[in-house]
């Protein structure tokens, strides 16, 4: 186990990998799934072949995995990161996840496909509680993932996973 110093003096790349599958998954299911539900309006308007869409929808859920491990390592400190995956692991952190992906549907103006989750007082106050730490408001609050740095980064990923379904002409 790394001393807290210890986890803050990590490389970029050795503290991406002191990001476990889980909490990427959080920020990477919702990715992928943004881009499928993108390439299903497109298939819909006719431009995307069932072919490409049948791919897209294909793709490893993982596919953005390792770009979100580098995005959070690059934006939160090991204390910060730590704090972050102790909140995503609990119950509420959960909730807060599957909002989240569900959200993605709402904003593509699609059909939810289960109801959001309800949150309890104390789940509010334990989310409240992240909201207000330094990870929760870099994550929350800033929404640093969203920023244009990490946009660019995400893109060039976005571009990446879709050549094998869009090939450039």
């Amino acid at each position: 186990m790394l001393s807290l110093p210890a986890a803050v003096m990590l490389s970029g790349a050795a503290q991406a990998q002191a990001v476990n599958a889980a909490t990427a998954a959080v920020f990477s299911k919702p990715a992928l799934l943004g881009v499928q539900l993108s390439m299903k309006a497109g298939a819909r308007q006719g431009k995307v072949t069932p072919e490409q869409l049948k791919c897209v929808q294909g793709l490893d859920p993982a596919s953005f995995d390792e770009v979100f491990k580098e995005l959070l390592a690059s934006n939160l400190d090991g204390k910060e990161l730590m704090r972050t995956q102790s909140f995503l692991a609990k119950s509420v952190g959960k909730k807060f996840a599957k909002h989240g992906y569900l959200g993605v549907f709402a904003a593509a103006g699609e059909p939810l496909p289960e109801a959001l989750p309800r949150f309890t007082e104390d789940e509010m106050v334990d989310f409240e509680q992240f909201r207000t730490s330094s990870a929760g408001e870099k994550l929350v609050t800033n929404r640093v993932l969203e920023a244009p740095a990490a946009r660019t980064v995400l893109n060039a990923r976005i571009e990446k996973v879709l050549e094998v379904c869009v090939p450039q002409q």
